[in-house]
């Protein structure tokens, strides 16, 4: 009876373990669920910044927001740029102005041509390189691209749509700077603005691509190359000031053709908004170019100054820098992408005070090192797929922002058709300056950023006669 008894306690000592181990697992198992059911709000865990209302700012990286690829179908953080401009474009009454190198969005095409057919005015300008179709893409034409175009054009045959052939048969008018004889010049069509109803400006640094606002077809990882999107709504004047460089270049007026156009400084919000367009002619006074007017806001700093561009080579603005860092402004941060930022004309090198490895391209060498290097310069990690940083901006003592869609190069300068606009907002600086650390977290900043640079002597001293080209400067990189 004993053993019976013994028996029997044991066997309910184990029916409780195995009850036990039974609901660990089960509340296991339902934390786990529960985490996934809640993973939409966590990845939103970084709060919102205050928008200003009449001047807002949206980021394709910005942590605080989530929205579903459109092409891809899968949530991600970001602001969706895409559907910013279809917005605006569903807004419309009476007149749609889009100035952007490359066009290749079905679903802003759809948009376009709904309010085509209801009877709004559209006009489509895009820089000749990018006035194609599918059907364009011809084997005389592919055999000439290099590889980057190849792999371009290979992702566009995988969008649900051709954007531009559906433009053409909607009849919507497209025009780039060789149509009706216009005076191309050396340079790109490298705006990207859109003006609404003469009223709501669009101006951003992205191509309307999925590489550049959502992420490649081939790679899932992929998000998009880091832009911004300002979008102004019901200021006449702003509209105004982008509206009539429009006209200029539907009218077959690109590059220096264009007459000379002063910046314009005009109330916006809580702060201002002065734009300035490229290109401007070489016997120009310097301090009235773009590159000129960057260098000015730049000797204006006096606490910190924070860079993030694709492209950065202009000498004048490399110098400005480091004098203001000679005259005790500490908080210096450049980021540059990947691609660019070991070129030899890179003003990395200015910045951190050493040269590049002398090579076949020695004779465009073009370093002048700072009297006070710093190393607090380096290019952000992007997945594969993504551009480190495709944004041209910069902050400067957290109040006045740069952006557009100007590189900062001689050919952003003088042979572009390009957008520099400076927002002096302490609202808005406050979503560059957010964006700006969330590149320089994931950056490769210091000397180990350039491992084949060394000590600069003789024989790389720079060669100021040698102005960079728009060949060696921005051919070289297909900006999208």
């Amino acid at each position: 009876m004993k053993l019976g008894t013994n028996s029997l306690t044991a066997l309910r000592r184990k029916y409780r373990y195995v009850t036990r181990v039974t609901l660990f697992v089960i509340l296991i198992i339902c934390g786990f669920l529960l985490v996934y059911s809640l993973r939409p709000a966590l990845e939103t865990e970084v709060q919102p910044l205050p928008q200003d209302p009449a001047v807002k700012v949206y980021f394709n990286h910005n942590q605080s927001s989530l929205y579903e690829d459109p092409y891809r179908r899968f949530k991600r953080k970001g602001d969706n740029l895409e559907q910013q401009i279809i917005d605006a474009i569903n807004q419309a009454d009476s007149t749609l102005d889009l100035a952007v190198m490359e066009f290749r969005l079905p679903n802003v095409a759809k948009a376009l041509i709904a309010q085509h057919l209801a009877g709004v005015k559209v006009r489509l300008l895009i820089d000749n390189k990018y006035n194609k179709a599918l059907a364009d893409y011809t084997p005389e034409v592919i055999a000439k691209m290099n590889q980057h175009d190849k792999s371009a054009f290979e992702e566009l045959k995988r969008y649900p749509s051709d954007a531009m052939a559906l433009l053409r048969e909607s009849g919507i008018e497209i025009r780039d700077d060789t149509s009706g004889g216009a005076t191309k010049g050396s340079g790109l069509m490298h705006h990207k603005f859109i003006v609404v109803d003469g009223k709501n400006t669009i101006i951003t640094s992205a191509n309307l691509t999925t590489s550049d606002l959502h992420g490649d077809f081939n790679s899932l990882e992929s998000r998009g190359n880091p832009n911004n999107m300002v979008v102004v709504l019901d200021n006449t004047e702003l509209a105004k000031a982008f509206k009539s460089e429009f006209n200029y270049m539907w009218q077959g007026l690109f590059k220096i053709h264009k007459p000379y156009r002063p910046p314009v400084t005009i109330p916006v919000g809580e702060g201002t908004i002065t734009i300035n367009f490229s290109p401007a002619r070489r016997k120009q006074d310097i301090q009235t170019t773009s590159n000129g007017m960057i260098a000015f806001y730049i000797q204006q700093a006096s606490s910190s100054v924070h860079i993030a561009v694709f492209v950065y080579s202009d000498q004048t603005i490399s110098n400005t820098l480091g004098e203001v860092h000679d005259k005790g402004v500490e908080d210096i941060k450049v980021l540059i992408d990947p691609d660019f930022y070991r070129r030899v004309y890179s003003k990395a090198y200015d910045a951190m005070g050493v040269c590049p490895k002398p090579g076949k391209r020695k004779s465009k060498i073009q370093v002048k090192p700072w009297q006070n290097p710093i190393t607090t310069v380096g290019f952000p990690i992007a997945p594969v797929g993504d551009r480190g940083v495709h944004s041209k901006m910069a902050i400067l003592d957290g109040r006045l922002v740069i952006t557009g869609s100007l590189n900062w190069s001689n050919s952003g300068n003088y042979l572009n058709d390009e957008t520099l606009i400076a927002i002096d907002n302490p609202t808005v600086a406050a979503h560059y300056e957010r964006e700006f650390n969330r590149l320089y977290g994931t950056a490769v900043v210091g000397l180990d950023s350039l491992p084949q640079s060394h000590q600069c002597g003789s024989d790389s001293s720079p060669s100021p006669k040698q102005p960079i080209t728009s060949t060696e400067s921005e051919s070289i990189f297909s900006d999208n």
